[in-house]
């Protein structure tokens, strides 16, 4: 019986299990793979203050790959509660207030959740998903977040505003 020397990857870094590292082997394989010329443009000084962690984590989810894995991990154990969201000043169209139909005609979604999305070389984009409450739709929704109205506890889709239930653990 022979025994085979396991595989060697010439000229690429070593795979990286993101979910088991914790937040300085982060920071620090961020800092790795932005390098010292972004690190200064930035202005990243304190490394690991929550307000730079954060910072750190969109500029590396706005990556693909593992550089968005990693980013995406930071940006969730900066969250107290554990579940991602936009910055409040995310908007990815015009439209911010639904009318009084559009409040009334939009299907309920319950549970639903919010996930940071990125595929291949696509870059990152905010997805939701969920169960449809509505005859005139499909059972499940997922598609582009669009924008997402705080207050009135809707979201504006791809497919149009749809009302928020229960948000399930994403």
């Amino acid at each position: 019986m022979t025994a085979s020397a396991p595989r060697r990857r010439f000229g690429l870094r070593p795979t990286i299990h993101v979910e088991s590292l914790d937040l300085e082997q982060l920071v620090t394989e961020s800092l790795i793979r932005i390098g010292a010329d972004t690190v200064a443009a930035l202005g990243l000084f304190d490394f690991y203050d929550e307000q730079t962690i954060r910072r750190i984590g969109w500029h590396m989810a706005g990556r693909t790959g593992t550089d968005f894995r990693i980013g995406r991990r930071l940006l969730q154990l900066t969250v107290p509660d554990g579940y991602l969201l936009p910055p409040l000043e995310y908007r990815m169209c015009l439209v911010t207030e639904p009318t009084d139909e559009e409040m009334y005609e939009a299907p309920l979604i319950h549970p639903y959740g919010i996930q940071l999305w990125q595929s291949g070389s696509s870059p990152a984009e905010w997805r939701i998903n969920g169960s449809v409450c509505h005859p005139e739709w499909e059972p499940r929704l997922w598609c582009r977040l669009l924008y997402l109205h705080h207050d009135k506890r809707m979201a504006f889709t791809g497919e149009g505003w749809v009302r928020l239930g229960k948000r399930m653990h994403s």
